[in-house]
């Protein structure tokens, strides 16, 4: 894999564990908007497919790979004495400070990647505000050379603005980067930039649905080195 010089990873199911990260989070704050009325409650949870119980995400959630703009848009309906802006802001509000739950220790992968000489980023569909603000809280921000969000003006995956940006901004092509990430989201956008599209299985989506997509399926990030040939 010597031609592989850049690693470009999504956030949320590939950095960390999408629903453990996720799901409580999303029950907690259904809860919140919904006054700590039961039935509103779970009229919002059924509008993002989330099992408030279960605390756990399903598949098909829009939130999986979707924007906060997507995240808002199902659930304004059921939230009419709140604007847009409204609701966009208290969403970005909450995801400033959740607490990551990493699919693998992310300190010394990143250094052993950046060690054996690689460029890395972060593409994501989140806010680049929470993904800056959940990397901090990790102390690995410093590790990537480039972040990008949807709202950082580069649009959202499955389109490959995001990963074409990172290339513009790194000196890659888009051949020697690997693209990483739990959704077709993900593998479509590093497809669509001309990147290798590497799945793991971190997130929600299984193999079955990841593996027409994707050059490779790993169970996490964990196991890249070794399909990097790395010593």
């Amino acid at each position: 894999m010597a031609e592989i010089r850049g690693l470009l990873f999504d956030k949320d199911g590939t950095l960390f564990d999408f629903q453990a990260t996720w799901g409580g989070w999303a029950a907690d704050l259904m809860t919140e908007l919904a006054d700590g009325v039961e039935a509103r409650a779970e009229d919002l949870a059924a509008r993002i497919r989330l099992d408030r119980p279960a605390r756990r995400f399903h598949p098909d959630s829009i939130l999986i790979a979707g924007t906060t703009d997507d995240a808002v848009e199902a659930l304004l309906p059921g939230l009419p004495h709140l604007s847009y802006e409204g609701l966009y802001a208290k969403l970005i509000e909450s995801t400033l400070t959740i607490p990551p739950a990493v699919a693998t220790p992310l300190a010394p992968l990143m250094d052993r990647f950046r060690s054996a000489g690689f460029v890395l980023g972060v593409a994501t569909n989140d806010a680049e505000s929470a993904a800056r603000a959940q990397l901090d809280a990790l102390d690995v921000t410093h590790c990537f050379d480039f972040i990008v969000g949807a709202d950082s003006g580069h649009g959202a995956k499955p389109a490959p603005g995001q990963c074409l940006a990172f290339c513009a901004a790194t000196g890659l092509l888009p051949h020697e980067v690997a693209m990483i990430g739990d959704s077709t989201h993900d593998l479509y956008a590093g497809q669509a930039a001309g990147m290798v599209p590497i799945a793991v299985l971190t997130g929600p989506a299984g193999s079955p649905e990841l593996a027409p997509h994707a050059a490779a399926v790993l169970p996490d990030i964990g196991h890249l080195p070794a399909w990097l040939d790395l010593p």
